[in-house]
């Protein structure tokens, strides 16, 4: 079955019609008509061939891709007319690592790079005739020809002094050079007619011998050497000749039924496999060195060889017209080139309805001992070509030729020449692009390994694709992620295509977030239009935020600001539009003009105005206005811009515009927290501000700031009636009687009052407070719960007048005993505590008192200092637990009648006078 298979720089060609006037291939016609035909085939010959199959095998991979090779050497001008071209018909063509020799029908052999391009001065007109057949040595130095003229001619293509030509007295159909000629190991060739000679050098190039090999069986075609081995057919056979040994090792003869005019095909795969390719069949043959066993006399240098077919592959449709091998991941793959068997060549090659050829790349089909059969692999890859002329071809002029370790095939006819190669990691994804696979296609290219692989830019290229391709489908999220995955620094052009496409589709929000500002920066005008497309679709909001965010160095901020005016004529009282005139303003400079945009339409962006670019003078002049608009947000610029704008100058302005004191005692009270000291000569004033618009903060306040008289502060306290700062001023006044009296009689809160109480802490103040109590039933509960632990409980109770309707009066019995209870147990508690510490210490005291005390012998009196223990026996001495010693008459300084250690005593004694003139000069 056909598949479709374009070339990498053709498009898929349709069929023309075959001028059927002409017989020949080389019929007339237009260069744009030949330029259409292609070497793979259209969608409607693949339809038709391959009928019922699976539709989804159109869209099978590529294993080859192709292209034409050396357009320009095969049409070429005659020079004498311009409008008319003749054909270059090339008839062999032999590939090299360095280079590939054309051999032309005119005698001409011509030298072209990998490229199909011509190399200067290397055309060579050697033969008078069609040249059959080309080779070259594996140096790539010598080069071998023969015609149908007779001739065979060597040249150097590197010096001259290998140049030679031989005559014989029948055409040469074949020709090969040894493969090492150069390089002076073995200066021979092997040329065939009806025989096949070999010519052996004697004194190169004066004497020389001719030997005949082989002969009898037709028309020698074709022949191959490689290393020692050299492999030719004819009409009949093909036989293998090894040069070392000097022998034919075996021939392969062909089917007797088979028509002789049947090309064969051979190809050394390597130094010992043979390809042979004929009819419908191509057998791999390995050449294989024979058993010591079936050597005989032989001796082990000079081991007979044999044959042995290991494979064969059969094609029922096609005929085989060359035969090559081609490597594949490690290993190697046939590719055999068929022509169509059931089509009868002459009357199709008169009428030009030959069909055309196919490339076919299948695994060898290896023998299966057990099924004692060969194996049918399946193809790989099956294509047709459509070489130019090939309605008019017949099989033997087909050829296909593969270099030595080369990747890529040539297909060869008359006036055409097509290069198959595999297909590589480009082509891969240029496949998946064309099936739509681009994740697939990102995913490939992305890996490190594919990436070497890659030419620089295809994965950019696959995500410009991939970008587009989600225009299309109208998937314009995933388009947008994609240009800022794909899209870089250099590809300003790019963005703005891409941005215009989506302007096209009425797209332009989801394309907004990802438009570069920098790296690339793009042309003015793109972003002029951005924003223009935005302010005629009424996206204000957008537009704002696009404006706000974006340098100002991109656009023309006029170009905006004109067609802004505009909008605005037909919709004066947009909020929205005012917005973004005011911020266009702003980014040109003209900060006065978006200041008052900005304050006629009550916008809190002006104090970020103001703020932002030191528009100091605006907060004097527009105070009040600016407060109306928000008291907190002025308040603070206010105070962060004190150097600039002192307080003086807030207050004066303040008083000037009357009855504003709420906002005068905002800001001074936003002052005083943010800097103490900043507005300390209006702190007097505060006082009455926190008493008459913030009384929470204003005894705060009192305890902070030491530098208000406290006199007046009591009297503006009075006057607005704030007790409780009252409390807190009397007492700092020194009057904690007439505090404790407020709070009982205005404040009336019995716990603030036992509180006070003990923070004065003074008896006098219990007695007032339990006079002043008595007569309120409900500051006795609250004295009887709270006062327990801090007085006698009796004076309180002593106190209570008789049939005083006391509320809670159980509850709070209960609770007084309580705390009495707690007291009393916290007393023994201490008591015992204390009881046993004394114990403690008094037998420690003791214990140490009856420790023994060691007196040395030479041990004096601490009063006269002579020696305190003497012989004599009525001598006493006196021994203190200090450890100094008296004689008994020494010691005299007692203390209620007992004796005591004079340097001890003298030592505390003179402790305590120097702690009492310390206490004194303290009092002092």
């Amino acid at each position: 079955k056909g598949l479709l298979y374009r070339g990498q720089d053709c498009r898929p060609a349709m069929e023309e019609e075959n001028n059927e006037s002409s017989g020949e291939y080389s019929e007339e016609e237009d260069e744009e008509e030949e330029e259409e035909r292609s070497y793979t085939g259209s969608e409607d010959e693949t339809e038709s061939e391959s009928g019922s199959d699976d539709e989804s095998d159109e869209y099978e991979e590529p294993f080859l891709k192709y292209d034409r090779f050396a357009k320009g050497i095969i049409t070429a001008s005659d020079g004498s007319d311009g409008d008319v071209q003749e054909r270059t018909i090339i008839c062999c063509m032999a590939v090299l690592p360095k280079f590939i020799a054309l051999g032309t029908h005119d005698g001409t052999i011509k030298l072209v790079d990998h490229n199909g391009t011509p190399l200067k001065d290397r055309v060579y007109g050697l033969h008078g005739g069609k040249v059959n057949q080309i080779s070259v040595d594996e140096a790539g130095e010598v080069m071998a020809s023969c015609s149908d003229d007779r001739k065979v001619n060597l040249i150097g293509l590197f010096t001259t002094k290998y140049n030679n030509s031989f005559s014989f007295e029948k055409p040469v159909k074949s020709v090969a050079i040894h493969p090492l000629f150069s390089k002076g190991m073995n200066h021979s060739f092997v040329i065939g007619t009806d025989l096949l000679l070999m010519i052996e050098e004697r004194r190169w190039p004066l004497s020389n011998k001719v030997v005949e090999l082989h002969g009898g069986h037709g028309i020698i075609s074709t022949i191959k050497w490689k290393g020692s081995l050299v492999a030719w057919t004819n009409e009949r056979m093909v036989v293998v000749y090894d040069t070392t040994l000097k022998e034919r090792i075996a021939s392969i003869s062909f089917d007797e039924e088979s028509p002789s005019a049947l090309p064969c095909s051979i190809w050394w795969q390597d130094a010992e496999t043979l390809l042979v390719g004929r009819g419908h069949s191509v057998k791999t043959v390995v050449v294989k060195e024979q058993d010591q066993g079936h050597s005989g006399d032989m001796s082990a240098t000079r081991k007979p060889k044999y044959m042995a077919i290991s494979a064969q592959n059969t094609f029922v449709e096609f005929l085989i017209c060359g035969v090559v091998s081609l490597r594949v991941d490690g290993g190697w793959m046939l590719v055999v080139l068929g022509y169509t068997a059931a089509v009868d060549q002459e009357e199709g090659v008169i009428r030009g309805t030959i069909p055309p050829p196919h490339l076919l790349v299948v695994p060898p089909g290896n023998y299966n001992r057990e099924e004692e059969r060969f194996d049918a692999p399946q193809v790989t890859t099956r294509d047709k070509l459509l070489p130019k002329g090939y309605s008019f071809c017949r099989c033997e002029e087909y050829h296909l030729e593969c270099g030595l370790g080369e990747d890529r095939v040539f297909i060869l006819t008359p006036i055409d020449i097509i290069v198959a190669q595999r297909c590589g990691a480009n082509d891969h994804v240029d496949w998946l692009l064309e099936m739509k696979k681009f994740e697939e296609a990102i995913e490939y290219a992305d890996k490190p390994t594919n990436a070497r692989m890659l030419r620089p830019g295809k994965l950019q290229e696959i995500g410009l694709k991939c970008i587009y391709n989600y225009i299309t489908l109208g998937n314009f999220k995933a388009a947008a992620q994609k240009c800022h995955e794909f899209l870089g620094p250099k590809d300003k052009f790019r963005w703005e295509d891409i941005i215009y496409s989506f302007m096209n589709y009425d797209q332009l929000p989801v394309i907004l977030p990802f438009v570069p500002v920098r790296d690339p920066q793009l042309a003015p005008a793109t972003y002029e239009v951005i924003l223009n497309t935005f302010l005629q679709k009424d996206s204000e909001e957008v537009l704002l935020k696009v404006i706000d965010a974006w340098p100002k160095d991109l656009y023309d901020q006029n170009v905006i600001i004109n067609a802004v005016q505009e909008k605005l004529k037909t919709d004066p009282d947009s909020l929205t539009l005012l917005k973004v005139k005011a911020l266009l303003h702003e980014l040109l400079g003209q900060y006065e003009e978006a200041l008052k945009i900005y304050l006629k339409q009550g916008e809190k962006e002006v104090f970020g105005l103001i703020y932002k670019h030191n528009l100091y003078h605006a907060l004097t002049e527009n105070l009040l206005h600016l407060m109306l608009l928000d008291l907190s947000e002025a308040v603070r610029v206010l105070i962060d811009c004190r150097d600039k704008v002192p307080p003086d100058s807030v207050v004066r302005e303040l008083d000037q515009q009357g009855y504003q004191e709420e906002f005068l005692h905002k800001y001074l009270d936003g002052l005083y927290e943010k800097d103490p000291k900043a507005g300390n000569q209006f702190h007097e004033r505060q006082v009455e501000l926190y008493a008459k618009y913030d009384r929470e903060k204003l005894l705060l306040f009192l305890r902070s700031c030491n530098d208000i008289p406290l006199k007046k502060a009591l009297d503006v306290c009075e006057h607005y009636q704030c007790y409780e700062q009252m409390v807190y001023l009397l007492a700092r006044m020194g009057n904690p009687r007439t505090a404790l009296e407020l709070i009982i009689k205005k404040l009336e809160d019995v716990s603030k009052a036992i509180q006070f109480t003990m923070e004065e802490g003074d008896d006098d103040m219990w007695e007032l407070l339990i006079s002043l109590s008595v007569n309120r039933p409900e500051f006795i509960t609250g004295l009887l719960k709270n006062v327990g632990t801090h007085i006698d409980p009796t004076k309180l109770i002593q106190r209570i007048p008789l049939k005083t309707q006391i509320p809670d009066l159980g509850n709070s019995l209960v609770k007084l005993l309580q705390d009495y209870r707690l007291q009393v147990n916290l007393r023994e508690g201490c008591k015992k505590i204390l009881v046993k510490d004394s114990q403690s210490l008094m037998e420690k005291l003791h214990r140490k008192q009856k420790r023994g005390v060691c007196i040395e012998d030479d041990a004096v009196c601490k009063a006269c200092g002579t020696e305190a223990v003497g012989t004599d026996e009525n001598s006493k001495f006196i021994l203190f637990f200090c450890g100094h010693i008296y004689h008994e008459h020494c010691c005299s300084l007692k203390r209620n009648n007992v004796y005591v250690c004079r340097l001890c005593y003298a030592g505390t004694k003179s402790k305590r006078i120097e702690g009492s003139t310390h206490r004194l000069k303290k009092l002092m």
